[in-house]
């Protein structure tokens, strides 16, 4: 199926091609791009079609990079993860078959990773340095079952 876009849709085309080409976006990222500028609903809809059809946007696409560059540079569990997909408008089979997709023995050395180097600059009573550990990581999303085993760790 060919679709024909009016000039000003052709221009639109291009700034939202770029956009996607920049970074991975989800589709609610790139309708929220088209809304500022001011696109109408049917041009919106028009867009958001070639750009899924031409596989520049591609939501499973996203939740991969997004789950990639978020555990190892933003340091965020699976928990975080889920909500900020969630958040997102991403389809929940999407966000679960790409969580399942991390492996385990992976995910614990993140985590022992940074745990590790956390623990090292906790400062205050062995009380303050357990509270604060524990705060830190549920706030980035790592789960309870991970944080109490390592608070072991903490003297």
């Amino acid at each position: 199926m060919h679709t024909s876009f009016s000039k000003e849709e052709k221009l639109i085309l291009e700034k939202i091609k770029s956009y996607c080409q920049y970074q991975e976006r989800c589709i609610k990222e790139v309708k929220k791009k088209l809304y500022t500028l001011k696109t109408s609903t049917e041009s919106t809809e028009k867009i958001m079609s070639f750009l899924i059809n031409n596989d520049l946007l591609n939501d499973e696409r996203f939740v991969k990079f997004f789950i990639q560059g978020k555990l190892r540079i933003k340091k965020w569990g699976k928990i975080k993860l889920k909500y900020e997909l969630k958040s997102r408008g991403i389809n929940y089979q999407i966000i679960e078959t790409c969580i399942r997709d991390i492996h385990d023995d992976e995910y614990i050395s993140y985590f022992e990773e940074f745990s590790s180097n956390k623990i090292k600059y906790l400062k205050g009573t062995l009380d303050q340095k357990k509270r604060s550990f524990i705060n830190y990581f549920t706030y980035r999303g790592w789960e309870n079952e991970l944080i109490y085993q390592k608070l072991r760790d903490i003297n």
